[in-house]
């Protein structure tokens, strides 16, 4: 996950026409425009044999009455990226997997974990409206599923989480499983480490912002970065904490020198940070605004006692086509090298499209990918940050698939991995 300093590229970035996304595309006497069929000759992405090897995994909570579905669609992103633009049919993306009942919990978090992909914690009855429907009766699960990617299959562990959560991050590093809630569920601990050679999950520090009465306790949308080892985390009335799983015996310590003493200036929920090459206190961070539609990216600094971090880059990226409806869940992915991608996982639909709220069957849903390449000169950035980092956006490509019948119109993707 490291970059390096090559020549520059040639183009900094594939500008984008500066109208705002609007839910039809018209003229200006108010006829449509008609769909291009071609796409003009741009560059693409190319890939190394490993990368080209990898596929795109989208994790989906599909819910019916009362009841939830795991189900796990993938493509080749070779496949993918290699496909017509976003003006040409979607691909489809291939199920591989689906567990569906009562028992499954919904509002789950979602991770890597060696091969397999995990889902821990969550709530039942499930609801496609998360945390909006939970009430007293609501049940919290400690179970752990994984999904295997060798053999296709869906399983219950036998390892359970010491408490319940919602929505947990959930991230490996250095060989442990760490599940960090997104919400206080009164069920502690709020942050827990699975450790393979210990073979259970046992409870890490509480977080300030999950201790009641600490002026950081707030229900509010969570933003992490992960650097390393270190785990930052903030949300819009908390500034930014940081647990270093290196040393799993300290507790969470405030970044006063992160972002001004403030919180992280994105609402994403996990920025994609990656390595500089030649500094190892430096690290390039990637984060996106919904309104409006640009990618942010920032020079972190972990240097001790100095941990700051600075934009370089401020760019439109590319529209959605207005048939589309507006993005809504996105999601980073690194590629390899100095090429990454945002997923766009989720895209509303039209008012005048969108069925009713509880209407059954089965329902198209699209998403897109926005690859991109970027280099940082290195030499720059303590001198010039402003022009130190060079970037070009690739075509657009897009994706659909349709839910499982008899499923309601909201299906939830709670994980977008490349493996």
């Amino acid at each position: 996950m490291s970059t390096s300093s090559k020549k520059p590229l040639d183009v900094t970035t594939r500008h984008c026409s500066e109208h705002r996304h609007k839910a039809h595309k018209h003229t200006r006497d108010g006829k449509k425009k008609k769909k291009k069929t071609k796409e003009t000759t741009k560059p693409k992405l190319k890939l190394e044999v490993e990368e080209a090897n990898k596929s795109l995994y989208m994790c989906i909570l599909e819910h019916g009455t009362n009841w939830a579905a795991y189900v796990v669609r993938t493509i080749k992103l070779s496949d993918l990226l290699s496909s017509s633009a976003v003006g040409d049919d979607p691909l489809p993306l291939r199920q591989v997997a689906y567990e569906a009942g009562s028992h499954l919990p919904g509002s789950v978090g979602c991770g890597v974990w060696g091969s397999q992909i995990v889902f821990t914690g969550g709530v039942t009855p499930s609801s496609p409206h998360g945390f909006r429907n939970i009430g007293p009766d609501s049940v919290w699960h400690t179970n752990v599923y994984a999904f295997e990617t060798h053999t296709n299959e869906i399983r219950k562990l036998d390892a359970n989480l010491q408490g319940g959560k919602l929505y947990p991050l959930t991230v490996e590093l250095g060989g442990k499983l760490y599940a960090l809630s997104y919400r206080l569920v009164g069920h502690p601990p709020s942050f827990e480490v699975f450790d393979p050679k210990i073979g259970k999950w046992e409870g890490l520090p509480q977080p300030p912002f999950f201790q009641v009465g600490s002026p950081y306790y707030e229900h509010a949308s969570f933003s992490y970065a992960i650097a390393g080892t270190k785990i930052f985390a903030s949300h819009e009335e908390c500034p930014v904490f940081c647990f270093d799983v290196a040393h799993p015996d300290r507790d969470w310590r405030l970044v006063s020198t992160m972002c001004r003493g403030g919180p992280f200036p994105f609402d994403n929920k996990v920025a994609l940070v990656l390595d500089l090459q030649g500094d190892d206190d430096k690290k390039i961070m990637f984060a996106y605004s919904h309104e409006p539609w640009r990618l942010w990216v920032y020079l972190m600094s972990l240097s001790e006692n100095q941990e700051i971090i600075t934009k370089i880059g401020d760019l439109r990226m590319p529209l959605l086509p207005d048939e589309f409806g507006l993005p809504q869940r996105c999601e980073f992915l690194h590629i390899g090298g100095q090429k990454a991608c945002l997923v766009v996982t989720e895209i509303g639909v039209r008012a005048e499209d969108a069925p009713a709220y509880n209407e059954l069957g089965t329902h198209k849903r699209h998403g897109a990918v926005i690859p991109f390449q970027f280099e940082v000169d290195i030499t720059k950035v303590d001198k010039d940050k402003k022009n130190c980092l060079a970037l070009q956006f690739m075509p657009l490509r897009s994706f659909e698939y349709h839910t499982n019948p008899p499923t309601l119109p909201e299906p939830e993707t709670v994980g977008c991995f490349l493996l």
